[in-house]
């Protein structure tokens, strides 16, 4: 891929990923929960909700005639869906493994949340899971299709495609033979070092072959180059497990000693079925994520400066593998140095939810 696609791409990414932490900021505004997958409102939210509940009789009776016309050529084309989703299903299952090709994971595509909208009827909520189907089944066709041409035919087109799968800015350009025939084994490689079981989890994106390593420490030799990376992910950490001893630790510093931390046998017996780390445990962990992933060859000392937002998202039973995603949100210059943010997500492996976010500080020195 040229260098400077390549640099369009990573800002678009960039972007992506901060839309989406636009989103995540309202939906905490609309009191949305969450969890496995599950949403859940705050008991206000849905007693305002169910006032613009419409009535299914009355839904029916004040449609209008030209929706109503509609109806018996919308619904038969959910068959022809099924059965897409049926073979595209088949297709991957039976030939990505031989052609050494991790399988996109078909649940990330489908997704039903709108159910849980208490001013929304039946019927609506039938056709937004009618919606929902269709325009999951198709970014999942794409997502395999899209793998699909990478491995077979990764050559751009002499015309602009409209709306791209993620994977066609690496294509070879067009009537470039020499580049083509150069770099269809190197794409074929890419996408072999996968485990044959291997599942993708995000459009457009290669999992890591290793849950336990990072590739390597994230190095900049000047506080220049760092800033460069403002509105980046620059680094995700190793992962981190959470003991009953550390918990212990930090209940005699912080004297902290609440049974659901230290009591093992109470705690089996309480809410979350196991003693939990503290929520400033979790978020101690941050200075250790940062000295074992980034480093700045210039910079003669480091300090933190303090956080601007923190959220516990979720519990931390003791035996959990903890890991950091950083995201450079800012940078500023100050004397002598620079001052960022990281906008910091701790997840625990084998969770769908956070458990921690921060908005964390710090002031770098040369």
């Amino acid at each position: 891929m040229d260098d400077h696609i390549g640099e369009f791409v990573k800002r678009i990414q960039a972007l992506e990923m901060q839309i989406e932490q636009e989103f995540q900021q309202r939906r905490q505004q609309l009191q949305a929960d969450f969890e496995h997958r599950k949403v859940r409102f705050e008991a206000e939210v849905l007693a305002q909700q169910r006032r613009f509940k419409e009535g299914v009789l009355k839904y029916v009776l004040t449609a209008d005639w030209r929706h109503v016309l509609s109806v018996p050529f919308i619904y038969p084309v959910l068959l022809p869906m099924v059965l897409l989703d049926v073979f595209v299903t088949l297709y991957q299952w039976v030939c990505f493994p031989l052609y050494r090709m991790p399988r996109v994971k078909r649940s990330d595509y489908f997704v039903f949340d709108r159910t849980h909208l208490a001013y929304l009827n039946v019927l609506e909520k039938i056709n937004c899971a009618y919606c929902s189907y269709g325009n999951g089944l198709i970014a999942y066709a794409r997502e395999v299709v899209g793998l699909t041409e990478k491995f077979w035919c990764p050559i751009k087109h002499a015309r602009r495609v409209m709306q791209a799968h993620p994977h066609y800015s690496g294509f070879v350009d067009y009537g470039d033979a020499q580049n083509y025939r150069d770099q269809l084994e190197q794409l074929r490689q890419q996408l072999q070092q996968i485990k044959p079981n291997a599942v993708l989890s995000q459009p457009g994106q290669l999992p890591s072959v290793g849950l336990t390593k990072v590739g390597a420490m994230k190095t900049f030799q000047t506080l220049a180059e760092l800033a460069a990376c403002v509105g980046q992910d620059v680094a995700t950490t190793e992962w981190v497990e959470i003991t009953q001893q550390q918990v212990n630790q930090f209940a005699e510093a912080t004297g902290d000693h609440q049974w659901i931390h230290v009591d093992v046998e109470r705690a089996k017996q309480g809410p979350f079925g196991a003693p939990i780390a503290h929520g400033f445990l979790t978020l101690s962990l941050l200075p250790q994520f940062f000295d074992k992933t980034v480093e700045v060859s210039e910079t003669r000392m480091g300090v933190n400066y303090g956080l601007n937002k923190v959220r516990f998202m979720a519990p931390v039973p003791v035996g959990s593998r903890l890991r950091g995603h950083l995201h450079l949100h800012s940078a500023t210059p100050i004397e002598g140095g620079l001052q960022v943010q990281w906008n910091v997500t701790i997840e625990r492996e084998g969770s769908d939810k956070p458990v921690c976010v921060a908005e964390s500080l710090a002031r770098l020195y040369t």
